[in-house]
């Protein structure tokens, strides 16, 4: 299991959405059903699945809604 510093770069798009780049918070191997990787952002996680020989991305970009402000 790995686990490293949470890191964000909001961007802000025409659409009133930022689009938030996170960095990998921890992966999981699963075996022949392949790796488990979670991404976490203001207390909400974002997960995606690889293949068993593939990496979890360092890095994964969302978007989310912009806070009024």
């Amino acid at each position: 299991m790995m686990v490293s510093a949470l890191v964000f770069i909001p961007l802000v798009n025409a659409a009133g959405a930022e689009r938030v780049t996170l960095r990998l918070s921890q992966e999981q191997d699963g075996g022949e059903a392949g790796r488990a990787c979670m991404y976490i952002h203001q207390g909400k996680a974002e997960y995606r699945v690889v293949q068993a020989n593939e990496v979890c991305p360092a890095t994964l970009t969302v978007e989310r809604a912009s806070q009024p402000g």
